[in-house]
């Protein structure tokens, strides 16, 4: 039985109108590289993960994706229409396929829709982030505030979640498919970032967005990328942070350029 949540946010264009596409020529060249590189795409359906495709081919007018082998999953994407998540070039890409038809296409089975009207381009750029080196960063949070506990509970239990990235702005964390993810704009008022070598962080977050981590396979558990934001962040805190990210970050491309291989 998987333990991935039952529900999760996904493909909200009014939730980030700054990531929001709506030039049809833009959108068809981000589907036509999609389907030229035989990128791997999620395909969700009632805020849950259906199965794995990818997008074959984009005309004037439509496009036409993989169809999944379990034709009930199919019979359900053709009644509810889809949420379909892909990655190019690292930049997660979000759209809806709707009013879904089955075509043959190329001789064989395809499932057909209209170009999306719109698409999520999910890149942030307002502060550069950077992947934790070895040994790993951690982020503690206050297990109330995702799990309901009695306040006995509550007072000392911790949830420790791996950082996935971070900046002067924000983070985001990995939390496993047994643990349920926050809501978007659910704000915690004190966590713990485990930045070693230098001392740990502590500050308020806000739960900014909530996304599948992995293109998963089917009957697999869905890892969860969540992102929130500082809020309040004392200055003196957020000084301390960007010089110890700049100087990670100058150590890492020096390394580069020794041909060390550092990632």
């Amino acid at each position: 039985m998987s333990l991935a949540p039952d529900r999760f946010e996904l493909y909200d264009p009014e939730r980030y109108p700054d990531y929001v596409l709506r030039m049809p020529r833009e959108i068809a060249v981000l589907l036509r590289s999609l389907a030229a590189r035989r990128t791997p795409i999620a395909v969700f359906g009632g805020g849950r993960y259906l199965f794995p495709s990818m997008v074959l081919q984009v005309t004037e007018e439509h496009f036409f994706l993989d169809p999944c082998g379990d034709e009930r999953l199919n019979a359900l994407a053709l009644e509810r229409g889809v949420v379909c998540q892909g990655k190019l070039e690292g930049i997660t890409l979000q759209f809806a396929a709707e009013r879904l038809q089955r075509v043959e296409h190329q001789g064989v089975l395809a499932l057909a829709a209209p170009l999306p009207r719109t698409m999520l381009r999910l890149q942030r750029r307002e502060f550069f982030r950077l992947k934790p080196p070895t040994p790993t960063w951690w982020c503690e949070l206050p297990r109330s505030a995702i799990v309901p506990l009695s306040p006995q509970e509550a007072e000392h239990a911790k949830l420790k979640l791996r950082i996935l990235d971070l900046s002067v702005g924000g983070v985001s964390l990995l939390f496993p498919p047994d643990v349920p993810t926050p809501a978007h704009g659910t704000q915690l008022a004190s966590a713990r970032l485990i930045l070693p070598p230098m001392d740990s962080l502590e500050t308020a977050m806000e739960v900014r967005n909530v996304l599948p981590l992995d293109i998963p396979g089917p009957a697999k558990a869905i890892p969860m990328r969540v992102g929130f934001r500082f809020v309040g962040i004392p200055m003196a805190v957020a000084n301390r942070l960007y010089r110890y990210l700049f100087e990670l970050q100058r150590e890492q491309l020096a390394a580069r350029k020794a041909g060390l291989g550092v990632e």
